[in-house]
């Protein structure tokens, strides 16, 4: 157990070290000024590669395979709680009513053989010391249980570690299933857990090639907290890392939260979160410690849609408690100059990375969320339908790979900064489909796109940044809104095309037009004729042969074109359907043909023919 730490201890000072770049993004002037494009490289490390090398099957060979019972203490079945005052190998067979550790700095290796342990307290109890160490070795089908109101089933104060290739069941009526004030980690076997709080709670959670399912949870299902006596970051606790686990969980409170970070390499999680509305009372704002700001969702039915943070409308109701899928929470400790409280762990001190797995997440709140940290996911199969957010960070949200498909969201994927290099990407959004912003203001958010494959489709802004956009590469497709009052590409300091292929549709009210400091050329065609739902826009070159194209799934009138093929002199067409739209030469960076209305760029003069900027816009958020 104790080499284990060392090397997570080795490898987080690593980890943190390279996902601290949130201080080391690209200043929008760097390739909006000056005429030029410049060059701009990925801003993120891939810091997975240093988690994969350091996590290996090698962390678990002390637990993995341990369990046989040779030289055990056969302890008799009983109704009373056994106490253990020796360190040694214990084998329980049968029912007891309860077992309890009786002296501090115990090393104990428990063996679940059919054990059944019911208990009118803490059915397993190490609660008074801290200093033991436990293992629990699970052969067969075993359960414990405790409907004792505000105690944990098992309640462990030093570390604890089940293996086996056996099953434990573990109910509890009052409080947590499972709560370690150290170290808890699991292989091999399988959990099932039922809890009126939290399903796990503990300093650290580790584990690998195994199987937890919590039926309920009243609040979190996996939840790995810093101690409370902890006055500074340190990255020995508040951890939470999966390897090849079969999750599946449902809770009222987050799926899996951390307060560090949240590490995955491989496995099968499917996460339903439930979340409890409440309307706008004073009651209920005293009750739930909810102000103003939470009250965001508009009832509809049995159903509830997030809204706009000025919108003016019907009543209004909140989440009584946060229930996001998965979370990297933000900590809070005193500081040691007054009685305020500062936020010492910020930007690249924690991170949520994932690396493979399988995730289906059906969440009320947000459902993958790094709070005030960096969000990487590089790989693994998602489909994802939640109320709010579906990958969201403070600081940098990086997607390299994966496969990822949005169901419903309010917003698809939003961060500080955006950057996707690689996966395939399905989103919806009833809002922005991909959205870079902060309350930071020493954050410049920008959106840099440089692969991969994306298709959005959102009820507000396609793409939506409140510093630059940068689109060098991959295949982006966006389905913008039907509302005047939004656009397919939207960016409060300017959008550059330097590669890859766009394809936005959208309304005309509020066009923007990419700069002229794009390297690859760019198309902006609009009319004021609506272009019906299911049409496929096509674009030609002047043999007829078909470069792209898109279905686009609604109505709409302006259309952003830009692909590797575009040449200067040539000509191309637009098709819908069968009908040529428009026919155009490419004239300059930027061609602007058919309506001029909305067609526009931030700080350009009014479009006047082919190879002309658009006109002024209002920036928005």
């Amino acid at each position: 157990m104790k080499r284990f730490f060392v090397l997570f201890g080795a490898l987080s000072l690593g980890l943190f070290a390279l996902a601290g770049c949130g201080k080391e993004f690209i200043n929008p002037g760097d390739f909006l000024g000056g005429g030029g494009t410049g060059e701009i490289a990925d801003s993120a490390d891939d810091v997975t590669e240093d988690v994969k090398d350091d996590f290996t099957d090698e962390n678990f060979s002390d637990l993995s395979g341990n369990t046989s019972s040779a030289g055990a203490i056969e302890v008799p079945q009983t109704e009373d709680v056994y106490e253990i005052s020796e360190s040694g190998t214990y084998r329980f067979h049968g029912s007891y009513g309860g077992i309890r550790i009786g002296a501090d700095s115990l090393k104990l290796h428990l063996i679940f053989d059919g054990a059944e342990i019911s208990s009118s307290g803490i059915a397993l109890d190490g609660a008074k010391y801290k200093k033991a160490e436990v293992v629990v070795t699970l052969i067969g089908e075993n359960s414990i249980a405790s409907a004792a109101d505000g105690e944990n089933a098992v309640h462990i104060k030093g570390s604890l570690a089940f293996n086996g290739d056996g099953a434990l069941s573990v109910v509890s009526g009052g409080k947590n299933a499972v709560k370690v004030s150290k170290a808890l980690t699991v292989v091999d076997c399988a959990l099932t857990l039922t809890a009126a709080n939290h399903a796990i709670s503990a300093l650290s959670v580790s584990a690998a090639d195994c199987s937890i399912r919590v039926l309920s949870a009243g609040k979190d299902g996996i939840s790995a907290e810093c101690d409370d006596e902890t006055t500074a970051f340190t990255t020995e606790e508040g951890f939470v890392y999966l390897k090849n686990v079969d999750y599946v969980a449902t809770t009222m409170g987050d799926g899996i939260q951390a307060d560090t970070v949240v590490y995955i390499c491989g496995g099968n999680y499917e996460i339903h979160t439930e979340g409890v509305f409440v309307a706008d009372t004073t009651q209920n704002r005293a009750d739930y410690g909810l102000t103003s700001d939470d009250f965001r969702y508009m009832r509809s039915g049995n159903d509830y849609q997030k809204v706009a943070s000025d919108y003016r409308g019907s009543a209004l109701y909140a989440l009584a408690q946060g229930c996001k899928g998965i979370k990297v929470g933000e900590i809070e400790y005193p500081d040691p100059n007054g009685s305020e409280q500062e936020i010492a762990v910020t930007e690249g001190d924690y991170s949520i990375i994932i690396e493979r797995g399988t995730f289906s997440i059906d969440s009320t709140d947000d459902a993958i969320h790094a709070n005030s940290g960096n969000l990487h996911v590089a790989g693994g199969s998602f489909t994802i339908s939640t109320y709010d957010d579906a990958l969201t960070s403070d600081v940098l949200t990086k997607i390299s790979g994966g496969e990822i498909t949005i169901e419903k969201s309010y917003e698809g994927i939003e961060g500080g900064y955006v950057e996707i290099s690689g996966g395939k990407i399905d989103l919806k959004a009833t809002d922005d489909g991909i959205n870079a912003a902060s309350d930071d203001n020493k954050v410049t958010e920008h959106i840099i796109i440089s692969g991969g494959e994306i298709y959005v489709d959102s009820g507000g802004d396609g793409i939506d940044s409140n510093g630059t956009i940068l689109i060098s590469g991959g295949v982006t497709y966006v389905a913008g809104p039907t509302s005047n009052m939004d656009c397919a590409i939207d960016s409060d300091r300017g959008t550059v095309v330097n590669g890859g292929y766009l394809f936005a549709v959208g309304p005309l009210g509020m066009v923007e037009t990419p700069s002229t400091n794009s390297s690859q050329y760019v198309i902006s065609f609009a009319r004021s004729q609506s272009i019906a739902a299911g049409t496929n826009l096509s674009l030609t070159d002047a043999d007829g042969k078909t470069i792209f194209s898109f279905q686009t799934p609604k109505a709409c009138q302006s259309v952003i074109l830009s692909c590797p093929e575009l040449a200067l002199g040539s000509t191309y067409k637009i098709y819908g359907g069968d009908s040529s739209l428009c026919e155009f030469t490419i004239g300059g960076i930027i061609t602007s043909v058919g309506s001029s209305g909305g067609i526009g760029t931030p700080g350009g003069t009014p479009p006047g023919g082919p190879g002309t900027p658009g006109g002024s816009r209002p920036g928005r958020w």
